[in-house]
């Protein structure tokens, strides 16, 4: 988000009715919350069990703006199971629209860009974490904004929290396995929800959250093959770690080299070691600072910062044994995805280049895989304006397949010239909230 566009959105704030104002007690983070207590004998209980529920203890709402098509919305602690087959607990937000059509169901993965469990989504959703200078996310705030669109269609949508109890970030199994347990859980919640449990269920997210579906799609066959998930759009992103070092070092994005390093290790203790031993003591509070804050809290802290400054010898870190041995085991193409795919990007995306997208949507394509491939061409789009922008456009092909359309098998290749916000989209918004998305969306490089 740009800081024009945030102070726009912080005086909205203050001067319409339309908003609301965050509560005076502070919330217990889940770090402390211990409703997000893994249960002792939780081996003992199947994926997808729920073990604890309630209603959220705070509104739901982005930028003091709470969706109007939400009608009530829930936290649900489940049973799932982490990257190395340990059986382990999160949590999933389900949000039921106005006259909600609880035989659909999707299930939307958030770019979370974090290593702390404080930064989740059923956290991040709440109205009192915007007025957190390290918790609060920009990003994680306008993905509720954009949820909207899904919601005014009468689909109920739930948020897992991907990333599990520890925040372990790019970790792909525990990723898309904790997709697949919410899902479980979601289907057999119908006696506090009302969800149909032979729903309609599709899978959608943009850039990390792309990755993350991707994930759930690859993993679906193997780890939860009762469940019918009928499409996955992914939007801006494929589930590989291949952008190199160079391409954010010293940069505006430098801070996702050590979220990536502090997430990963939340899993794999054997590189919490490594980078230990590598880290130069004088960076050590400096570079865990992402265990503690969030997205846009994180960046600001990195930003135009030399990372590899921070260890004796980047170089040897970089080639350590079990850094390249756990790097091998998370990019994509693993598995075979037998869920349709839509898949989206922006030919000028300066964060994922083209010819990268290009070759996993071929790579899925060689092996059998069913894709309908967007490539949206307009020269004002980049990573995060798409983001916005394409929004209307997955909703569009997510209610086809919600709606009983069987895509076409195979793969198919579309140009899109699509360059500003659907006009339908935006009337879902206050005019002032519309007009902020709108003219931000538009630019080069802009988007929330």
């Amino acid at each position: 988000m740009t800081r024009t566009t945030l102070r726009l959105l912080a005086s909205l704030a203050l001067s319409t009715a339309l908003y609301v104002t965050p509560a005076t007690s502070r919330l217990l983070p889940p770090s402390k919350d211990p409703f997000y207590a893994v249960p002792d004998d939780v081996e003992n209980f199947a994926p997808g069990t729920i073990f604890n529920h309630r209603q959220p203890p705070d509104l739901i709402a982005g930028f003091g703006v709470q969706p109007a098509n939400l009608e009530s919305s829930h936290q649900i602690l489940y049973r799932t199971t982490d990257d190395e087959g340990n059986a382990t607990a999160t949590v999933v937000t389900v949000l039921i629209p106005d006259k909600a059509d609880f035989n659909k169901v999707v299930s939307y993965q958030v770019a979370e860009n974090s290593a702390s469990v404080d930064c989740a989504p059923s956290y991040g959703f709440l109205l009192s974490t915007s007025a957190d200078p390290l918790i609060g996310s920009r990003t994680m705030q306008t993905q509720l904004l954009l949820l909207e669109g899904a919601l005014a269609e009468g689909w109920v949508v739930i948020v897992p929290d991907h990333q599990g109890p520890n925040g372990a970030y790019f970790t792909n199994r525990l990723a898309g396995r904790s997709v697949l347990d919410g899902i479980r859980a979601a289907l057999q919640s119908t006696s506090f929800t009302t969800i149909s449990k032979s729903a309609r269920v599709t899978i959608w997210g943009y850039s990390a959250g792309a990755s993350v579906t991707q994930w759930a799609a690859e993993l679906q066959p193997t780890y939860a093959p009762e469940l019918k998930i009928v499409g996955a759009a992914i939007g801006g992103g494929c589930n590989s770690l291949a952008v190199p070092i160079s391409r954010v070092n010293n940069g505006r994005v430098s801070g996702f080299i050590p979220i990536v390093l502090v997430g990963l290790s939340a899993q794999y203790t054997e590189l919490r070691e490594v980078i230990n031993k590598e880290l130069k003591p004088e960076f050590k509070d400096e570079f865990y600072k992402p265990l503690h804050q969030c997205l846009n809290a994180n960046l600001a802290t990195f930003e135009d910062k030399d990372i590899t400054t921070f260890f004796f010898n980047w170089p040897r870190f970089i080639q350590n044994p079990v850094l390249l041995k756990l790097l091998g085991t998370l990019n994509d193409g693993k598995s075979l995805s037998q869920i349709p795919l839509f898949w989206h990007t922006a030919t000028h995306d300066e964060a994922l280049p083209i010819q990268d997208m290009d070759a996993a949507v071929a790579k899925y394509c060689a092996r059998g895989g069913t894709v309908r491939y967007r490539r949206d061409t307009a020269p004002n789009l980049r990573h995060t304006n798409y983001g916005v922008v394409s929004t209307p456009i997955a909703i569009a092909w997510l209610k086809e397949v919600l709606n009983g359309k069987v895509p076409q098998l195979g793969c198919s290749t579309e140009i899109g010239i699509t360059s500003e916000l659907d006009e339908d989209f935006l009337k879902l918004f206050p005019k002032d909230i519309a007009d902020v998305l709108a003219a931000s969306a538009g630019k080069v490089g802009g988007g929330i």
